[in-house]
């Protein structure tokens, strides 16, 4: 019995010293940029001396740095750090040109093994910390370009977005994540599109795309989802994968034909063929990527639906003709 009470009180005394206490975040608060993440993971800019007894006292007990000792001369932070009974590890980025598969990584075994430590990670402003997290959430975990530069964001992520959405898009990031399952980087519901391997001719990132979709038949997928959505869709998803802006991607939609009915509003659509839309919550995922839709006005009245009968964020255009016309000589590439 007195064997078992001891091995209780040992058991006890070691949880105690185990347990993990929240990070006191006003305690951290005066630090460069500090961004709290989950309960254990703190990121911040560049530390100085007398920052390392504050991360002490706000409950932190493991520090990665991202910067190089050359930024810091005068102050040895791991020796700062290590004194006062903390972890350190150190993974030296410089720039732009540090954001290397084999940086991300070293930096996702880095959080790997401080995760469920109360963990600071900081560069000088943040921002190369948010660019890491934000290559290892898509490259790594799977997350879409857009949801991974979030992310990143939210870490610190500023002025290396561009190198990051450069990185996403090279060779060596699509043969790394090349498999035979296809991706959903932007649209999820639809448009799958594959990584290739190096050596890829990609869309450039810094250029302005414009292209304009002609939908006019009535051929679905599984009796659901009109086909030419999913060229949309697909549309949407390749330029994502390839790293290139929301803002720098302008996609154009002009629905005539037999394709006329699936932007009716779903009262309409519900009254006219006794079902719900099945287009519907596809068209209003594309909308809210920046596609743009347009109807062809004449289409609409040959059919016998009245122009208030379309639903709501959709253009009712004179004509697809026209419409297709004017796109074309704004600089709009037609996919027919």
């Amino acid at each position: 019995m007195n064997v078992l009470r001891h091995l209780v009180c040992a058991v006890l005394i070691c949880s105690s010293a185990w347990a993990v206490e929240p990070i006191q975040r006003d305690v951290l608060e005066s630090l460069p940029n500090a961004s709290f993440h989950s309960p254990n993971w703190v990121a911040s800019g560049r530390l100085k001396a007398e920052d390392i007894g504050v991360l002490k006292e706000a409950g932190i007990r493991h520090v990665i740095d991202l910067s190089a000792d050359a930024e810091t001369p005068d102050f040895d932070e791991a020796a700062a750090v290590r004194a006062m009974g903390m972890g350190y590890d150190n993974l030296p980025i410089h720039g732009a040109d540090g954001l290397s598969m084999d940086n991300v990584r070293k930096f996702d075994a880095l959080m790997t093994a401080a995760d469920g430590q109360q963990t600071l990670i900081h560069c000088a402003s943040s921002n190369r910390v948010g660019a890491l997290i934000a290559l290892r959430a898509a490259i790594l975990q799977g997350e879409s370009v857009e949801a991974a530069l979030e992310l990143g964001k939210s870490w610190g992520l500023k002025s290396l977005e561009p190198a990051v959405r450069a990185r996403l898009a090279s060779a060596e990031v699509v043969a790394d994540s090349a498999n035979d399952k296809p991706r959903f980087p932007r649209i999820q519901s639809a448009g799958g599109v594959y990584a290739l391997g190096a050596g890829i001719d990609m869309p450039a990132p810094d250029a302005r795309h414009r292209l304009v979709i002609d939908a006019t038949g009535d051929e679905t997928i599984d009796g659901e989802i009109n086909r030419r959505l999913e060229v949309v869709a697909r549309a949407v998803n390749l330029y994502a994968l390839a790293g290139v802006p929301d803002d720098q991607v302008h996609i154009a939609v002009v629905i005539h034909g037999k394709t006329t009915p699936i932007v009716l509003s779903d009262a309409s659509y519900q009254e006219h063929f006794n079902r719900a839309n099945p287009n519907a919550a596809l068209i209003e995922e594309l909308r809210a990527a920046g596609v743009e839709f347009f109807v062809c006005g004449q289409a609409l009245r040959h059919r016998g639906y009245a122009l208030t009968e379309v639903r709501s964020g959709v253009h009712i255009a004179l004509s697809a003709m026209t419409k297709l016309v004017e796109l074309q000589a704004a600089g709009y590439a037609l996919i027919p």
